[in-house]
């Protein structure tokens, strides 16, 4: 039983990774469809907001603080920043994009979370330990990785390009 609580993370983890690759799916589709980012993005925020503003209210009630013009200031600020742009940025990079690519490159966001607290102070790198080292390491695979995934345009078996990928065919005129 104690083997199976140790496991449950680990598989948390792999059916979030499933549904993250299999919405990619899905936005593409309905991106294709004719559907507008920016209204992909509203229709997105307010199914959550309805999902998650009861449960919010119930489940925090007594323990929420007040909601001052401050707060309320500051929730719009980092939402405004934070996911509104990243979803747009996002949405209409895969209009432009495969589903594949888009989960890839989604998975080089750590990494550069990782690098952006270094710059800002918020994480100390120390490379005289392996843990500094892997860090590095790890950032700079991620990171090596995904530039790969960007730029690659076909596998050459003897000399022979069998792929070539064009992010602009699938466009209509």
């Amino acid at each position: 039983m104690a083997s199976v609580k140790a496991c449950a993370p680990y598989f948390y983890m792999i059916v979030s990774q499933f549904a993250y690759a299999g919405s990619s799916i899905i936005d593409k589709l309905a991106l294709g469809q004719g559907l507008s980012a920016l209204v992909f993005v509203v229709y997105r925020h307010l199914i959550s907001m309805l999902i998650l503003a009861p449960l919010a209210y119930v489940l925090e009630r007594n323990r929420r603080p007040s909601f001052s013009f401050g707060v309320m200031l500051k929730i719009f600020i980092l939402a405004m920043l934070g996911i509104t742009i990243q979803q747009n940025v996002y949405y209409v990079g895969l209009h432009l994009i495969s589903p594949t690519v888009a989960s890839a490159l989604g998975n080089v966001i750590p990494a550069f979370t990782f690098l952006l607290a270094i710059v800002l102070r918020m994480e100390k790198l120390n490379l005289k330990t392996v843990r500094g080292k892997a860090k590095l390491a790890g950032a700079i695979f991620c990171i090596t990785g995904a530039l790969i995934f960007t730029f690659w345009k076909g596998h050459f078996v003897g000399g022979l390009c069998y792929f070539t990928y064009d992010p602009t065919s699938f466009r209509k005129s």
